[in-house]
């Protein structure tokens, strides 16, 4: 049996949000611009699991990547020539 629901995986393959995980809270975001890179440190993620991700603000863009390392958040813009990042809007969540 198939089964349904949300599973979000780091770009090493590990696990980062389950189908039977809960979203704590909300925590962060911000709007990264075309063509930009970025970062944030947050203090309050240490030794917490977060679920980071962007979603693109134009219609059939691309977002930026977004991924984690220690306690910063970064958003990398994808610089394709066909394709660019658009606005993307940064989410962070904390879960348990």
């Amino acid at each position: 049996m198939a089964g349904y629901g949300v599973r979000i995986y780091n770009s090493s393959g590990d696990v980062t949000l389950d189908i039977t995980d809960e979203i704590g809270r909300f925590i962060y975001t911000t709007l990264a611009y075309p063509n930009t890179n970025g970062s944030v440190t947050l203090s309050d993620i240490n030794g917490k699991k977060t679920c980071e991700f962007g979603i693109c603000a134009v219609s059939g863009g691309l977002a930026h990547h977004v991924y984690r390392s220690g306690n910063t958040i970064y958003w990398q813009a994808r610089n394709t020539t066909i394709r660019p990042s658009q606005y993307t809007y940064v989410l962070v969540f904390l879960h348990s």
